[in-house]
């Protein structure tokens, strides 16, 4: 029995990384001839919609974690891809976005042509296969798969998993109670923002690192208790001050480096530090005084919740809070795949606070009702941000 398909074009565009140790807007190149991929059994191909772009994105093509010979990746990378031609075009990069279900071979029994869906590409596919979310399909196992949640448009659905998830899987497993102080780096970032809304919805106060002093009455207005620029004030004695000399009862370090030393020494006797990111690279410095008091440093997997068994759970918690508006996600700037440089240019710029997304900007406007943009703040010509 053939497999169904739609009727859609044979090519399939894809940003393939073609060399290694440069900067992504240089090793980077859009493929135009890379064969789409049929749907064997068992699995689904998927048209993506929407591609989030990630900083994370850019610390694995700068680090080279999908070089073929790199050993310190975070799965060896396989050199054998589905074909010679797609092997010798590089890996394709992307982490996170959504799709419709564009093919679907034998044996698949839960999912349907042009049924919206998200699929977890990151530890099986990305990793260790080098077929990323930056390109038009992608075959994807039926099991990998899942259905998109009703209500969320693909803007919000396309980072999903790795931010939504993440950040509120990274706060509900450090279990600070009512009251207490969370401190984090990078809150200005997408994930620090929706930390401050989720922690103040809870009940948590919070500490915000920033390296830029005119975003704190931003971050303020969003919910956070104190911000602290860490490029120009002692950040230990001021966290010292503003906890009656209690430190924080736990932290999410995000930025890494030297900075996770300053983060380490600002949490109470016995807490919890989560490493989040590695903006700054993947080497920490940690001081063996903050060790000895019992400060807990370890790397927060987002897989513990979406490859784990709470996995629906959690998925149906954050769209309710984004339903809900207790969290806003917050998109800066879209760009057609072909613009994935100028893409890569607006993630640096400094002044931008939201997402940047790599979008079929037709397919996500139509699946974006009015209701849903202003839960996303959703705009296509200007940057737009959150009101609160």
């Amino acid at each position: 029995m053939l497999p169904a398909v739609a009727n859609e074009s044979e090519v399939n565009r894809a940003i393939v990384q073609q060399s290694f140790g440069g900067e992504a807007v240089d090793v980077l190149q859009l493929v135009l001839k890379k064969k789409k991929p049929k749907a064997s059994p068992g699995h689904v191909v998927v048209r993506l919609t929407c591609r989030n772009v990630m900083p994370y994105d850019f610390t694995l093509i700068r680090d080279c974690h999908l070089e073929p010979t790199k050993e310190h990746g975070p799965i060896e990378f396989e050199s054998v891809r589905r074909s010679d031609e797609d092997r010798d075009l590089g890996p394709v990069v992307g982490l996170e976005a959504c799709g419709v279900v564009h093919e679907v071979g034998a044996g698949v029994t839960k999912l349907k042509l042009g049924q919206r869906v998200i699929p977890n590409l990151l530890w099986k596919y990305l990793f260790p296969k080098g077929e990323g979310a930056w390109q038009d399909y992608v075959e994807v196992a039926e099991d990998d798969i899942i259905p998109c949640p009703d209500g969320i448009s693909d803007a919000i659905a396309s980072q999903l998993l790795l931010n939504e998830c993440a950040f509120y899987g990274a706060l509900l497993d450090l279990k600070i109670p009512k009251g207490q102080w969370l401190l984090q780096t990078a809150a200005n970032s997408n994930f620090g923002r929706q930390v401050i809304q989720l922690a103040k919805h809870w009940g948590i106060k919070t500490i915000n690192l920033i390296r830029r002093g005119e975003l704190a009455d931003d971050l303020k207005a969003l919910g956070a208790d104190e911000v602290i620029n860490y490029t120009t004030e002692d950040v230990v004695e001021k966290v010292k001050k503003i906890t009656g000399g209690k430190r924080v009862y736990a932290a999410m370090d995000a930025v890494t480096g030297t900075l996770t030393k300053t983060v380490a020494a600002c949490v109470q006797n016995e807490g919890q530090l989560f490493i989040v990111g590695e903006i700054s690279g993947s080497d920490v410095l940690i001081s063996t005084e903050d060790l000895i008091r019992g400060v807990s440093v370890s790397y927060w997997k987002v897989e513990s919740v979406i490859m784990a068994e709470r996995r629906d759970q959690v998925i149906k918690d954050v769209v309710r809070l984004l339903e809900d508006k207790v969290v806003i996600p917050i998109f800066w700037k879209n760009f057609e795949l072909t613009q994935f440089k100028e893409a890569f240019k607006e993630v640096q710029n400094p002044k931008r606070c939201g997402r940047v997304l790599l979008a079929n900007r037709k397919c996500t406007v139509a699946q974006c009702s009015s209701r849903e943009r202003k839960i996303a703040k959703l705009t296509w010509k200007q940057p737009q941000r959150a009101s609160v």
